[in-house]
Formats: C-alpha cells, structure tokens, sequence
C-alpha cells in the first residue's frame, strides 16, 4: 500500500476537526478526511505503532539470522494485527460516514 509517489501530508483545523490531507507535487489533493480531535489522537497512535514495527523490522532482517525462535512471537503480534486492522477501518468507515453527514 505504500506509494512512491512524491508529495507532502497536509494537516490542519477546520471547524474543530482535524483535516488530513495528501497533496501531490502538482499541488493536486489525492485524499482528505476530517477527523474528530480523539480520532485524530488514535490515528496517530497506530501510525506511531507501525512505524515502530517497521523499524524493528528493518533492524531483524539486518541483524543476525540466528534468532530463528523470535518467529512463534511474531505470530502472536499477528493475532493483535489483524484486531488493530480491523478497528482501524471501523474508524475510517466512521469518519467517512461522518464526512458525508458534513456535506
């Protein structure tokens, strides 16, 4: 899902939201969405929790291989992944409904 397109992440208050913006280098928007101030807070918790993962990754395919028995622990975080998926398209689902009851 990661795009390498260039461009810059927009964010700002409208009305006592939260606005999210993805702005492309043409200035074009590619994707907004209005956030309630908690939604916003637990955004951002997620994105803080997988940028972590993904930095730990990056560290264990660079580290040593021998360390073949931390794989039965990932599994585990797996299970919890999926929940935090599906609890955070919940949240998208609710922010577009609301979106559209805003227009």
């Amino acid at each position: 899902m990661v795009r390498q397109e260039e461009g810059r992440w927009d964010v700002s208050i409208k009305s006592n939201v939260v606005c999210l913006e993805r702005i492309s280098d043409g200035d074009k928007q590619l994707f907004e969405d209005l956030l309630a101030p908690e939604e916003a807070r637990e955004l951002a918790g997620l994105l803080t929790k997988y940028a972590d993962k993904a930095d730990e990754a990056g560290k264990s395919k660079s580290g040593d291989s021998d360390k073949s028995g931390d794989s039965d622990k990932s599994g585990e975080s797996d299970k919890h992944d999926e929940s935090d998926k599906s609890d955070e398209s919940e949240d998208e689902d609710a922010a577009k409904s609301d979106d559209s009851d805003k227009d």
